[in-house]
């Protein structure tokens, strides 16, 4: 998903889609919400509202966690 699709999109199905998305990129790096949680400091109940899609970040937690997962944001944000 581009960025350009995101009006057609409800925010909450974008927080979905992030989720989803944020998950399998964790997998991937054999990382867990608690460990990616603490890489990124954040809360592990945090991670997991993200990756449901019920929790509406900041930039800041997006950069946090990009960088935890040794990803620049722009590649986070690649849906």
């Amino acid at each position: 998903m581009c960025f350009c699709c995101v009006e057609s999109t409800s925010k909450k199905d974008f927080l979905k889609t992030f989720g989803r998305h944020l998950k399998r990129l964790r997998v991937e790096r054999g990382l867990t919400q608690a460990n990616l949680a603490f890489e990124a400091g954040l809360s592990e109940s945090q991670v997991q509202r993200i990756e449901y899609g019920n929790h509406n970040f900041s930039i800041m937690t997006l950069l946090a966690m990009a960088r935890a997962l040794e990803l620049s944001p722009g590649q986070l944000l690649d849906l």
